[in-house]
């Protein structure tokens, strides 16, 4: 079981991992051609695994053909939609997860934003709203979160908002089921008996399985100790829910005449409250393969069978992945598995070693597995998350038994007891709220006191194969020659940082921020980078989404320049988050910005970076800077070969440039405003006279940039023209005496089958 069930999920990779999508007529002979090898013992192995493939391509299709009709982008559309889980809050409204009501136009499952929203929504309720949506789609950068891919795996078919006005209305109050009104009346419950809004989220995250109520100061305070965990309904909880149900049927069956075994009724009692409460808190994957694996356990033991470890787990495997072979791309399932299977490893290890578990040895049993845990799941966290978090060992060595023993089972308590007396249900989730506002003085004092967490570089290419160091550390003997020198990879992994250009040369990577601009600009001595994208007006911004983690990603923890073309949103917007995350240098800027010194840019400024020379063509000393036409425009040169960085200049600067510069020629440009009419006129488009021209803006953004007039002008010189809107983030290197000698388009070189073409 165990071998079908690691050939299936390599199928499922494999499918993962797949460009194109495959015609279903393909498909269903590929899975005929499955089946065929299933029945000849031979030609078991590749038929699992293609059968994995096809599966997971079904269903991957099946999510697709979902989607919003393209006739209906962009349209304003007042439809009859139901609220299909807990609104997440944002800064400025809410995120609205809606399924819709009799209405042939909508797909089955959108997520809009609802700015500044007149009441409250709450699940369940049916309103007519008017919405602006479009198909799934996502910026793609290098090392950053790819939104395209959650929405897929989360089976999302449209994104967009709710078009604000009084024609949006609530037609039908309450709920449509009796799970949605039992986890609402928790959540309110949680609320109500937590003092603090930190225990009311995780209180209503373990008892509902949502997280609509973790702020985002909050979340990170759990990832930097490593306790997410905590608050995800995994085989901790939905064992904890088993064994407590357990412990109460059995005594229950001792006091009251039961017929049969007690033993079996307490089994079985136990193992339906946990799949009940895994369902009532979402059924997320972690609590599915908890709930098979609880199930298979028990009918074994009910049936007096023996069923080894790994078979359970690899049953889980199966089930998980046949019913909802979509849910492999989530971090959870990796996670969750690669957990278990660690702690089945270590306690195959413990046995064959002859080393019996006794309660006074429990602590330091809790701390081998804490250690095995955080370092056998090293390549997964650093892989998903780009995070070590070496004060997760301390911090869960208390936060577990705590969990464990007192808030977990209270919470479940209060669960079970909670349309029984509202009164007992109180009392119970006040108790446990104590114990979670305790951990969280406990993080915050762990925090202050240590380094928590390491953030990690994107590791690519051969550098992955450091993350198996650290796993053969824990999985190879303690006998077996030349182990510890593998606890030397992490020592690799902690230090390792992408190779910065070579002398001569220099990197630019034109990022996906939407509508806006951000570049980033490496040499082998410094980071530059031009400016920092959107703040959003639903919260957040393009630095803490997009440029932040771009930087993280390449081991990059300060920006020696910051060059800040102009003052509109889209170009500065991120400029203060990014004082707040990194270690900022000199700043020049084309207008003041509130908060931040600065030089003002002026022609003539320059600077070398070792042979990398950096020039300041606009604006002139002393002239008025208001405005696009204040944009800082940026010459980066590598020898006779550069890069222009225009910001948003019109015509009126365009024409100023021609008449101070001799030569504009360069070799890349940023094309000015994002392809605006406004700017590119045909003499500086000539003087220029590129070889590639890099468009930033939005997929369907509503100005139509780049214009197809601009395009033209572009094309029309011989340049390249490319969109960050269709090519994602854009990589070049330029060096001296060879021009660009590498360009990526980020969306071509990451394209999956559910990612959005060109």
């Amino acid at each position: 079981m165990v071998k079908s069930c690691l050939l299936l999920l390599a199928g499922g990779l494999a499918a993962q991992l797949t460009t194109p999508v495959l015609p279903s007529d393909c498909l269903s002979l590929l899975f005929v051609a499955s089946l065929c090898g299933l029945a000849l013992r031979r030609s078991r192995a590749p038929a699992t695994a293609l059968a994995g493939f096809t599966l997971f391509m079904t269903a991957g299709i099946d999510v697709m053909a979902g989607r919003l009709d393209v006739r209906f982008e962009g349209d304003s559309m007042l439809a009859a939609v139901r609220i299909a889980d807990f609104p997440q809050p944002t800064d400025t409204g809410v995120a609205l997860s809606l399924e819709p009501v009799d209405d042939s136009r909508l797909p089955g499952r959108l997520r809009v934003s609802w700015f500044d929203p007149p009441v409250e929504p709450l699940i369940g309720e049916v309103w007519e709203l008017e919405l602006r949506l479009r198909r799934p789609r996502g910026s793609i950068n290098p090392g950053v979160f790819d939104y395209e891919s959650w929405l897929f795996r989360e089976k999302y078919h449209a994104t967009g908002y709710v078009v604000a006005g009084k024609r949006n209305r609530l037609l039908w109050s309450g709920t449509a089921s009796n799970i949605d009104t039992f986890r609402d009346r928790f959540a309110r419950r949680a609320r109500i008996a937590a003092g603090s809004n930190t225990a009311a989220a995780v209180l209503t995250a373990i008892g509902t399985g949502a997280r609509h109520l973790v702020s985002r100061e909050q979340w990170d305070r759990f990832a930097a100790s490593g306790t997410t965990h905590l608050m995800a309904i995994s085989g901790l909880h939905v064992g904890l829910a088993a064994l407590a149900a357990f412990v109460a049927a059995f005594g229950i069956a001792g006091l009251v005449p039961v017929r049969g075994n007690h033993y079996v009724v307490a089994l079985v009692a136990g193992a339906l409250c946990a799949v009940t409460y895994a369902l009532v808190s979402g059924f997320g994957v972690p609590a599915r393969r908890a709930s098979i694996m609880l199930l298979a356990a028990t009918l074994a033991l009910v049936r007096r069978r023996q069923l080894a470890g790994p078979a359970i787990v690899a049953l889980a495997g199966l089930a998980v992945f046949v019913s909802d072979p979509i849910a492999t791309l989530t971090p959870g399932f990796h996670l969750s598995f690669g957990a278990v299977g660690l702690l089945l490893w270590l306690a195959q290890r413990q046995a064959l070693a002859g080393d019996r578990p006794r309660w006074r040895e429990a602590p330091r049993q809790l701390v081998i597995m804490q250690v095995f845990l955080l370092f056998g799941l090293l390549p997964l966290t650093a892989l998903f998350f780009q995070r070590f978090t070496p004060l997760a060992t301390p911090v869960n060595l208390l936060a577990v038994p705590l969990f464990s023993l007192v808030t977990v089972p209270l919470t479940v308590a209060a669960l079970i007891v909670g349309d029984v007396s509202e009164t007992a249900a109180l009392a119970l989730l006040r108790l446990a709220a104590h114990s979670v506002d305790g951990l969280d003085v406990l993080i915050r004092l762990a925090l202050e006191t240590v380094p928590a967490t390491w953030t990690l570089p994107r590791f690519s290419g051969g550098a992955v194969l450091l993350l198996l160091l650290p796993l053969a550390w824990v999985l190879l003997p303690p006998s077996w020659p030349g182990r510890q020198l593998a606890g030397l990879g992490i020592v690799a992994i902690l230090s390792w940082k992408p190779a910065p250009p070579p002398p001569g040369c220099f990197d630019a990577w034109t990022l996906d921020v939407g509508q806006g601009l951000a570049v980033a600009v490496q040499t082998p001595r410094e980071v530059i980078l031009y400016d920092t994208g959107m703040a959003w007006r639903g919260g957040g911004s393009a630095v803490e989404q997009v440029v932040g983690p771009f930087l993280e990603s390449r081991g990059i923890d300060a920006v020696d320049r910051l060059v800040v073309s102009h003052a509109d949103l889209d170009h500065s917007g991120g400029a203060s988050v990014l004082y707040e995350r990194f270690a900022v240098g000199p700043t020049l800027v084309g207008e003041a910005l509130p908060g931040i010194e600065a030089w003002q840019c002026a022609r003539g400024q320059s600077w070398w970076s070792g042979a990398i020379r950096f020039d300041i063509l606009h604006p002139e000393a002393g002239e008025p800077a208001i405005g696009n036409d204040a944009s800082c425009v940026l010459r980066v040169s590598a020898g006779a070969y550069a890069m222009l960085l225009t910001g948003d200049i019109e015509a009126p600067a365009e024409h100023a440039l021609l008449r101070r510069e001799a030569r504009l020629g360069a070799d890349v440009v940023i094309v000015p405003h994002h392809g605006s009419t406004t700017s590119s006129s045909m003499p500086f488009v000539d003087s220029v006279s590129p070889v590639l021209a890099i468009v930033s803006a939005s997929y369907r953004n509503r100005w139509g940039f780049p214009k197809e007039v601009i395009a033209d002008r572009w094309e029309a010189v011989g340049a390249e023209l490319l969109n960050t809107a269709t090519s994602g983030a854009v990589y070049l290197r330029v060096c001296a005496g060879e021009g660009i000698v590498m360009m990526r388009e980020e969306r071509l070189e990451r394209q999956r089958f559910w990612h959005a073409g060109p």
